[in-house]
Parts: structure tokens; C-alpha cells; sequence
């Protein structure tokens, strides 16, 4: 499938204007989430749930819970971002894979609020901070056993008696894109998946950071050149055999964290074998693709809808 490039328009984004402006209410509200008082708090096969009254534009339409659930005999913190009218409706699924490491990246408000708006358009939506992050127990992995934690979530998440157990979509951000891949790798398959600015090369990856993100590597991962395999197992351009689902990849060309060039030696291995994608480089794009947020949400939007409708 060729390339669609799309031009750079600066102009302020409607959607971004909201959750921006909906934003800093939030986190004037409170300090670590951007929430309110946590209230309603309930139990059920392990997994701890509390409430949280988070201010965005999606309020009245989407309740929002922070979870505790187990993985690997751990407790890892999460997200469930979900419609407020459940009764009787079965929803698909949305996996949100979180980028950055520890702390860096953590899900905020800005995050909650971003979820918010999937699940306003009928997702139930779950995201976890994985393991050593956001208050969840044990150590940060970046791709190893930190992928439990992601394929436990969506065991719990397709157990709802809300959600439709027959349509399940992802989408990973930047790291979150790596640990999508891995989850494919793991041979959970979904309807659609979206990967933007995502992870396909630990080695480029690392390369190409600067010193302080080179020694954040060497401490979860280990030096490259010691522990070659550590960083291929987490890189799709070594098993992109493993790309089970259709895949929508977007990038922009002036990415400093994750370069497009990475997206591109995987596009070029799923044309090679066969498989359903489409990759959208939009010009001048940042990492987090900021001038975009309108035209890059559409494509998740329309790509989810495709191929949900098939089933």
C-alpha cells in the first residue's frame, strides 16, 4: 500500500482546545491524576475498582475506574474507561498501550481524558501503567515480563459482561506500539490495531537516543552489544511474521524520539508478506504527531469502524 503523506496545517485543534482547556481544570482539581475524590469502590474475581470523577468534555457520557488487578502474582495498576449506559449493550474492547518508561509516560489526566473520548464513541476502553509504574508493583522490564500485565488486562477486560467478546481492538503509542506488537507475538489477535510513532527496532532505537535515554536502556534492558537478544525479542522487524491483525502504523517525518525510518522497515517487510496494513507519514510531524490530532483520530476512527463492521 503506498505512503500518504499529508501536509503540516497550523491552525488550533478544536478537539486538542478541549482537552487542553478541560486539562488544567483537571490537574488544578488534584495533583497525580487530574481526579476527585475516589468513591464508589468495588471487588470482584481479584480485581479492585475505584470510581474517579475525572473532568473532561465526556463527563456526563463515560465513567471512568482506576483498577488493581493481578498479573504474575503481582499488583499492577490500571484503567477501565467505559460507557455510562451499559445496560443491556456489549461494547468492543480497546486495548491502550501507554508509552514512555517508570514514571515518564505514566497515564494522567490528559491520558484519562484521551480514553475518554473512545470510550464516548462505544468502547470499553483498558490501559494499564504495567508493572513498576504508577503504583503497581514490581520493576519496569520495557517489553519483557511487563507484556503479562497487558495480555492479563485483556483477559479480565473480555470478561465483562458489557463488552462484545467477538470485536477487540488496540492502540499503542510510542512504547505502547512495541508492547502491541508483542502482544500479537503472544498470539492475541484483534479486529484492528493502530500503532502511532511506535517502536520496531530496539537497536535503532537505541541508537539513535541521546546519552540520558541510552542509560534508561542500559538499566532495564541491558547494553545492546551484551544482550542482542534482549532488544531483537522486543523488535517486530525480527518476527514481523507475527503481525496477526490488520495494522494501521502513523508517523511523522520529524519523529526525534522513534524515526519514521523505523516504521518504514517494517511496512516494507508486511508488503513483502502480504499483510493488511496501511501506513500514514504526515509531514513535519512531531512524535506525539501534536499539529495532527483531528486528521490522525479520524484514521483511528475509520480504521476501527472498517473492519469492525466485518465481523
Amino acid at each position: 500500500m503506498k505512503t500518504l503523506i499529508i501536509k503540516e496545517k497550523r491552525y488550533l485543534l478544536r478537539r486538542g482546545f478541549l482537552l487542553k482547556k478541560w486539562g488544567i481544570i483537571a490537574l488544578i482539581t488534584v495533583a497525580v491524576l487530574g481526579v476527585t475524590a475516589v468513591f464508589n469502590r468495588a471487588e470482584s474475581d481479584d480485581v479492585n475498582k475505584e470510581k474517579l470523577n475525572l473532568l473532561s468534555p465526556y463527563s456526563n457520557k463515560v465513567d471512568v475506574y482506576s483498577i488493581t488487578y493481578p498479573s504474575d502474582n503481582l499488583k499492577i495498576k490500571g484503567f477501565l474507561v467505559q460507557p455510562k449506559d451499559i445496560a443491556d449493550k456489549h461494547y468492543p474492547l480497546l486495548v491502550y498501550n501507554r508509552g514512555g518508561n517508570r514514571e515518564h509516560g505514566m497515564i494522567r489526566a490528559k491520558t484519562l481524558q484521551y480514553l475518554s473520548y473512545w470510550a464516548s464513541k462505544g468502547y470499553v476502553v483498558v490501559a494499564t501503567q504495567y508493572r513498576g509504574n504508577g503504583g503497581s508493583e514490581g520493576t519496569e522490564t520495557y517489553g519483557s515480563k511487563d507484556i503479562d500485565d497487558v495480555l492479563n488486562l485483556i483477559k479480565w477486560g473480555e470478561q465483562l459482561p458489557y463488552v462484545n467478546h467477538q470485536q477487540k481492538v488496540a492502540l499503542g503509542y510510542s512504547r505502547g506500539g512495541m508492547m502491541t506488537y508483542l502482544t500479537m507475538k503472544n498470539g492475541v489477535k484483534f479486529d484492528a490495531v493502530v500503532v502511532q510513532s511506535g517502536i520496531t527496532d530496539m537497536f535503532q532505537f537505541y541508537d539513535q537516543r541521546g546519552p540520558e535515554m541510552k542509560q534508561v536502556l542500559r538499566t532495564i534492558v541491558g547494553d545492546p552489544a551484551q544482550y542482542p537478544e534482549r532488544y531483537k525479542s522486543r523488535s517486530v522487524v525480527y518476527w514481523s511474521d507475527k503481525v496477526n491483525s490488520p495494522l494501521l502504523i502513523l508517523q511523522g517525518d520529524h519523529d526525534r524520539k522513534v524515526h519514521h525510518t523505523q516504521a518504514e522497515k517494517l511496512v516494507k517487510q508486511l508488503d513483502e508478506q502480504g499483510k493488511e496494513y496501511k501506513y500514514v507519514l504526515y509531514k513535519n510531524g512531531d512524535h506525539p504527531l501534536t499539529a495532527y490530532y483531528d486528521q490522525y483520530n479520524a484514521e483511528i476512527d475509520k480504521w476501527f469502524k472498517i473492519h469492525l463492521a466485518k465481523q
